[in-house]
């Protein structure tokens, strides 16, 4: 199965500027090699994988961080909750994320 998480800025945060610039800061190259190399994470960033090359070359050959197409071609994506059941889970999170 294949899922990602995504960062978000909540209508009416409090600094909505810091949240861009944290953003930008772990979607920047070279933080992102970091944070791919610790978590084995797959990571949308170009160029980490060159990074990653220079600097351990087994990295740049993961395929938890940098998946083939063959090594994909049977997943399917996280299923997405609809009707009544997704509204609820919905209401739910932005509950415990908004008060």
């Amino acid at each position: 199965m294949l899922w990602s998480t995504s960062m978000e800025i909540p209508v009416g945060a409090p600094n909505p500027k810091a949240a861009l610039e944290w953003m930008n800061y772990v979607y920047d190259p070279k933080v992102q090699a970091d944070i791919a190399e610790y978590v084995n994470y797959v990571t949308p960033v170009k160029g980490v994988q060159e990074i990653l090359r220079k600097r351990d070359p087994a990295l740049a050959r993961n395929q938890l961080i940098f998946p083939s197409a063959s090594y994909t071609k049977n997943c399917t994506f996280e299923p997405v909750l609809g009707g009544t059941q997704g509204e609820q889970v919905t209401k739910a999170f932005s509950q415990v994320v908004g008060g």
